[in-house]
């Protein structure tokens, strides 16, 4: 069932403002350039603004904290003419607009999410007593999943149009206790060392430099809670490999300019062990790797 947004959008005096949970989540917003914390908005409003006591401040839209970095906030940036990280994630994050409202209907990915999301469920091994990070939410194929089995999740993305769809998939109890962001996975806005999970799935492969996606991977180990305190993090991305190999270019831009790259398992335990110590890897989706760990 679609739920639209309810009080929690509408109602500044909404009961979600006062929420326990809505209060930590919003504690953990940090300003992605400087890490200092954010402060001066209730968590149900539909327009404000948060601000650092440097007095930096980022937009709320329609209830979604805009914590992007200032190079990707101007809407009229220019691309350049190479694959510059600009470039490509100004990109994505137009196509991905512009595809919001038809994503979902692919039939080949809802049958695939079937498979993929038992599997991603147990890498993660999510607990109730968990905070979790959904780092590139998209239009929430798996977070209401997520939501339902943890105290608090914070869901960041870039394209704002997939926040509002992805929203919207969620009930009012698990929107009371689900904040999301849209933010760049590669400087997140988030406290360090704050969460107990952190997923992200079928969003590695395109980020579109390896100085970007080793921020990425960087970003979220920085927010992971340390090994001894039981954080782990889960992460899939598309395989390279036979047969994928077969019909497919190991590196380019899907229809609609969206950057992909695709990775050898070998590569991507070699990527991910930079910041992790790996608990177990699969090939069994096929399509993408999936892989968990935790912090050294």
């Amino acid at each position: 069932m679609t739920y639209l947004p309810g009080s929690l959008y509408n109602d500044p005096m909404s009961s979600f403002a006062s929420s326990e949970i809505r209060r930590e989540l919003l504690s953990l917003l940090v300003c992605p350039e400087t890490g200092l914390p954010l402060s001066g908005w209730d968590g149900a409003s539909r327009y404000g603004t948060l601000t650092t006591i440097e007095g930096k401040t980022y937009p709320i839209r329609q209830g979604i904290p805009c914590l992007l970095p200032t190079f990707l906030q101007e809407a009229t940036a220019p691309l350049v003419s190479d694959a510059s990280e600009l470039a490509e994630k100004k990109r994505e994050m137009d196509a991905r607009d512009a595809q919001a409202e038809d994503y979902d209907r692919m039939l080949g990915l809802r049958i695939f999410t079937a498979v993929e999301l038992p599997l991603s469920l147990r890498y993660l091994w999510l607990e109730p007593q968990h905070l979790m990070l959904e780092g590139g939410c998209g239009t929430g194929r798996m977070t209401a999943a997520f939501s339902q089995k943890v105290r608090g999740l914070v869901c960041a993305d870039f394209s704002f149009a997939s926040i509002l769809a992805a929203r919207q998939k969620l009930s009012p109890e698990l929107a009371e206790k689900t904040l999301f962001i849209q933010a760049d996975l590669s400087q997140l806005p988030l406290r360090s060392d704050s969460f107990d999970r952190v997923g992200s799935f079928g969003v590695y492969e395109h980020i579109p430099t390896p100085d970007a996606r080793s921020r990425a991977l960087t970003e979220m180990g920085r927010v992971l809670k340390p090994r001894t305190e039981g954080g782990r993090i889960a992460l899939s991305a598309y395989r390279w490999g036979a047969p994928i190999n077969w019909m497919s270019e190991r590196e380019g831009h899907h229809e609609g300019g969206i950057y992909f790259r695709r990775f050898t398992m070998d590569e991507l335990k070699h990527l991910f062990a930079v910041n992790f110590c790996i608990g177990e890897s699969t090939e069994k989706l096929l399509y993408y790797h999936l892989l968990w760990g935790r912090k050294p």
